[in-house]
């Protein structure tokens, strides 16, 4: 995603690779797909996840870049804690 500057963190164990993007936002792959939340609930309030094929990383990469704009717009990134608890 680094193409798209998109910022994220990639941790990688136990046969699986998780891209954190934003909050709420967090694709995780095995190495045949990629899947994240779509960013919607359906009728009862259950997340809606999508899927993408490792050998399309680039759509992947650009409806995840979707899905981080439209929780940006919803939650703006949070301000760092302070360096001197209280």
């Amino acid at each position: 995603m680094e193409g798209l500057w998109v910022p994220a963190d990639v941790h990688a164990g136990f046969g699986v690779a998780l891209v954190s993007v934003w909050t709420d936002l967090l694709v995780l792959t095995d190495g045949r797909c990629y899947r994240w939340w779509t960013g919607e609930v359906d009728r009862i309030g259950h997340r809606t996840y999508t899927y993408c094929p490792v050998e399309t990383p680039a759509t992947a990469a650009h409806d995840v870049a979707r899905v981080r704009e439209i929780l940006r717009a919803r939650q703006p990134e949070r301000a760092e804690p302070s360096a001197d608890p209280v």
